[in-house]
């Protein structure tokens, strides 16, 4: 059960930028360039980031929205699942696994990050930049987290795969009149959610 008046079992992210834009709205931007911006990372890599970050975190909500969104750019969830038991034996290319390695420093130990854990990454052919697009991920999705534990979102498998769904057909991007037409977006995630439901 969801903590805030104005959220229910229904509820995601955007309830919560929703309900706050002028503090929040700019986070969609972000969240665009971040994950769907150009990268030294694909798509489904940054997409594996955010699952991965958000699974080092327990956060529910995040974990199974970026499960189902990488699922949709074709990658396994036991892939993930696999990343977050560990690294060094989970099924991705070994010049990912420094990257890796750093989120997940970043994620529960940041303050213990050192030079040579940079250095690993650089070592594995990374450059700066590359890693500097990591961290961005990786502390988007701290962010996000936070913001959707703190409210009290958890979700549900059908809500997972809508918004996986959503996300890697549309991206982050929110169109600047989503205040006009936010009770449509309800209804029409209410009705494509009872379908979902349906066939889980």
């Amino acid at each position: 059960m969801a903590f805030f008046s104005y959220l229910n079992e229904n509820s995601d992210i955007t309830d919560i930028t929703f309900n706050d834009r002028p503090r929040l709205g700019p986070m969609d931007k972000a969240s665009q360039e971040i994950m769907r911006g150009k990268s030294s990372f694909t798509e489904a890599e940054r997409e594996i980031m955010a699952a991965y970050v958000s699974g080092l975190n327990a956060c529910a909500f995040c974990h199974g929205s970026h499960k189902a969104v990488a699922e949709q750019f074709g990658i396994s969830p036991q892939v993930i699942e696999q990343l977050i038991e560990d690294v060094d034996s989970a099924p991705i290319n070994e010049s990912l696994k420094p990257v890796f390695h750093y989120l997940k420093k970043l994620t529960l130990t940041a303050s213990k990050l050192t030079k040579a854990d940079v250095e690993k990454v650089i070592a594995a052919g990374w450059s700066e930049d590359a890693l500097h697009e990591a961290i961005l991920v990786g502390c988007l999705f701290n962010f996000y987290n936070r913001l959707l534990d703190g409210h009290g979102i958890k979700g549900n498998q059908a809500i997972y795969q809508f918004g996986g769904q959503h996300l890697a057909k549309n991206g982050y991007g929110v169109p600047w009149f989503i205040g006009l037409i936010k009770n449509t977006i309800k209804k029409s995630k209410l009705k494509k959610l009872h379908e979902l439901e349906k066939q889980l």
